[in-house]
């Protein structure tokens, strides 16, 4: 009965070091992975998703929860484009681009994708003499 009790405790100490430690800074693996689902995800949007919504949509950060669980993703639209229906074909796309998250990597869990509207791109004005060649 006390090698339980002494178990439990145990387990509750280890808890709350390792909560600490990701507190304080993200270890080199925490780092590694967050950089290979980033790489993964830019690459799976330039090559894999046909979505004609998402076409000019850029990608403007990455971050992966301490836990693993959740990918926060930012991105950016171009001035005309209506984010309500980009939101929507990100909605879409997410279980897509998590089943080939899974595919190429060995992860406990595939982390659940959230996508932040980070910022909307200025109205480009064309410049003088753009367009013909004499």
């Amino acid at each position: 009965m006390s090698s339980s009790k002494h178990r439990r405790s145990r387990a509750s100490v280890r808890r709350s070091g390792s909560s600490l430690f990701h507190s304080e800074s993200p270890s080199a693996r925490h780092l590694r992975v967050q950089s290979t689902l980033s790489e993964d995800i830019s690459l799976l949007f330039r090559s894999e998703l046909s979505d004609p919504r998402l076409e000019d949509l850029s990608l403007a950060s990455f971050e992966l929860s301490p836990d693993g669980r959740i990918a926060s993703i930012g991105y950016t639209l171009p001035h005309d484009a209506d984010s309500a229906t980009v939101k929507e074909a990100l909605t879409r796309a997410e279980g897509f681009l998590r089943s080939r998250l899974a595919e190429h990597l060995n992860l406990k869990r595939t982390p659940h994708l959230r996508f932040v509207l980070v910022g909307i791109a200025p109205r480009t004005e064309p410049e003088d003499g753009e367009g013909g060649d004499a």
